[in-house]
């Protein structure tokens, strides 16, 4: 039975829970961010951009709490053994991935801001120290779009990489995840 804190070969229920929700909470931000300036009905639209600004503000948070649990629990041993390079590019896909999830949301947060359209969740106003400026807003909208790109990257290669492992080298790494 899987305990909460990762074990020597596989990871926790918290270290998977994180996993999984950021996961999914992603690909449905990326593939709204994409879609929903295309939504006809003006009101519907309004309420689709809300949902990406707080759901990108909870993608911060539940990443600085997955960053911190990360720190403080120590990821399992790796088993199997692989070869230096491949420790290198997971290693590196995971630091610019947890690196990209941390600053796409706070890029559209200062966005937002700059374009005079402050997050809100009822009476919650998540305001910044920026000025209303349409250039500041258009520099961070580059940012965001940027970094959404490089996300789509990030994830493919870490997609490949699980694949790669599953598949081809038949190692369970994989299965330390499900």
């Amino acid at each position: 039975m899987p305990t909460l804190m990762n074990e020597p070969v596989y990871y926790g229920r918290v270290s998977k829970f994180l996993h999984w929700l950021i996961a999914f909470l992603i690909v449905g931000m990326l593939i709204l961010g994409y879609f929903m300036f295309d939504i006809p009905n003006k009101d519907l639209r309004y309420q689709m951009v809300d949902i990406h600004k707080l759901t990108g503000l909870a993608i911060l948070a539940l990443m600085i709490f997955r960053i911190t649990w990360s720190l403080t629990h120590p990821k399992p041993l790796e088993w199997p053994p692989t070869a230096a390079w491949q420790r290198l590019a997971e290693r590196s896909v995971h630091y610019l991935l947890y690196s990209a999830l941390v600053f796409m949301p706070l890029s559209g947060w200062c966005m937002s801001v700059a374009a005079g359209y402050v997050p809100k969740f009822y009476s919650l106003n998540f305001n910044l120290p920026i000025e209303k400026n349409k250039a500041v807003a258009d520099y961070w909208e580059g940012i965001h779009n940027t970094l959404a790109v490089v996300i789509i990257v990030l994830i493919s290669l870490h997609v490949l990489a699980a694949l790669y492992h599953y598949l081809i080298k038949k190692d369970k790494v994989l299965q330390r995840m499900l």
